[in-house]
Formats: C-alpha cells, sequence, structure tokens
C-alpha cells in the first residue's frame, strides 16, 4: 500500500509525463468504501483534485459531488494503477487519464513518444 505522499508524488510525475497541463492542488487522501460521498475504485483507493494550468478547470478525483461547480467529478485512483506506474508498466496510468478525460483514446502524449524513441537501442548500421 502507498502513503497519500507517495501517491501524490507518482500522480504528479505522471501528469507531467502524459498531461502536462494539469497540475495536483491541494493534498491527496485515502477514501473509504463506507463513505458515500467517495467514488473508490476498491480499497486503497486515492482523491485528490487537479488544475488545467491554463483553463483553470478542475477534475476532482474520488468524489462524487462537492464545492466545485465548474468541476467534473471522476473515480478515484487506484493504488494498485499507480504502483504499475512506479514499476514502468503505464498503460493502466494513461487508460485512467483517458477515462477522465486527460488523454484522447490512443493518443500518445509528444513527451512518451520522444522518450520512447531515445530509449531505442536498434542501431542502424551503413
Amino acid at each position: 500500500m502507498l502513503l497519500p505522499e507517495q501517491v501524490q508524488r507518482l500522480v504528479e510525475l505522471a501528469l507531467a509525463e502524459f498531461a502536462p497541463e494539469w497540475q495536483v492542488t491541494g493534498l491527496c487522501s485515502e477514501l473509504s468504501l463506507h463513505n458515500p460521498d467517495h467514488w473508490v475504485s476498491g480499497l486503497g483507493t486515492f482523491g485528490l483534485v487537479l488544475r488545467n494550468r491554463q483553463s483553470r478547470s478542475a477534475k476532482v478525483l474520488g468524489w462524487r459531488n462537492g464545492d466545485f461547480r465548474s468541476a467534473t467529478y471522476h473515480r478515484g485512483i487506484s493504488y494498485r494503477v499507480l504502483e504499475a506506474y512506479a514499476d514502468r508498466i503505464t498503460d493502466p496510468i494513461r487508460r485512467y487519464f483517458e477515462e477522465i478525460g486527460l488523454l484522447l483514446p490512443g493518443k500518445i502524449a509528444p513527451r512518451v513518444a520522444q522518450t520512447t524513441a531515445a530509449r531505442s537501442s536498434i542501431n542502424y548500421a551503413g
């Protein structure tokens, strides 16, 4: 299980890699299966607020509703998705970001495409 500080740091790193126009605002908190206001993905779900750097629009992760009138609300992020990301298995976090509207389905962020190309071990002999 991850600590809220670890979750927040992993989300910040994933945003920088896949959706740099978004940032975490506020603190991350673990959500409860027993709280009807929490929108969980099972045990070990965390909630936080994301804000777009340009438009200032907000996405509230892990709550069904709240005080942010112009925000959109989404299920929280599972610690398993973040553990996979920490192990450089990026498909689960990319699919989650697609689900909440940070990425278009099938689109690879420019930063990811660059790092994938830079990591290629194929050498062309002339």
